[in-house]
């Protein structure tokens, strides 16, 4: 099977976390990201992830991707989030941008490996409200932001119960956490960069970093 992704996407993040956890084997395929062509031209819009099943046929959304890894692995967990976690998934969406958007493109990651990559970014991402000159100037409060959802994220994932939490609500927050190591300047509770550490070992899915 062949997953079509770009490596700063937390959706592509979560759909490889889960394939990682359950030992499915995956042809990872990177993009460039001012390619319009290659998930156009499989299903009619430039979006990832896209799996690309043996049978040739696709599937866009990550959850109903998430959804069939798990029935290939004939694993009766839910695909669908709990509500904890869509709500913290709510709060750290525009953190997880401001972040992001300003860093990502001078990353060495794969999808930005052109200057024509980088300034699609740009143009496609830099707004107003997100001007990434400005947003690398307030990291300071921007990081006391981010932090507070990195505690909150400690009680959302209750590391020290025996309370197993789902498969697909680990893969949510994680993928999520995962873009926020992009900012060195982040002080990380212990427990959830343990957490993270070690779940990026057991996925294979490397941190933002």
């Amino acid at each position: 099977m062949k997953l079509y992704i770009f490596e700063h996407c937390p959706f592509s993040a979560r759909v490889r976390y889960v394939a990682g956890m359950l030992n499915i084997s995956l042809d990872i395929i990177n993009l460039d990201y001012d390619d319009d062509t290659t998930t156009a031209d499989i299903i009619g819009t430039k979006q990832v992830p896209v799996l690309v099943k043996d049978n040739g046929q696709a599937m866009a959304e990550s959850l109903e991707i998430i959804e069939y890894f798990l029935t290939l692995a004939d694993s009766t967990e839910t695909h669908l989030p709990s509500q904890k976690v869509l709500n913290w998934q709510r709060s750290a969406f525009l953190p997880l941008q401001k972040v992001g958007y300003p860093r990502w493109s001078s990353m060495n990651l794969p999808e930005f490996s052109s200057d024509s990559a980088k300034l699609a970014w740009r143009n496609k991402k830099e707004t107003e409200a997100l001007d990434f000159d400005t947003l690398l100037r307030e990291t300071p409060a921007i990081a006391r932001e981010v932090e507070s959802l990195i505690q909150q994220a400690s009680k959302v994932l209750n590391l020290m119960s025996k309370q197993p939490m789902t498969l697909v609500d680990k893969a949510i927050m994680f993928s999520i956490l995962r873009g926020f190591f992009s900012a060195a300047e982040l002080q990380w509770d212990h427990a959830v960069k343990e957490w993270m550490v070690s779940a990026s070992k057991k996925s294979n899915v490397k941190l933002l970093k």
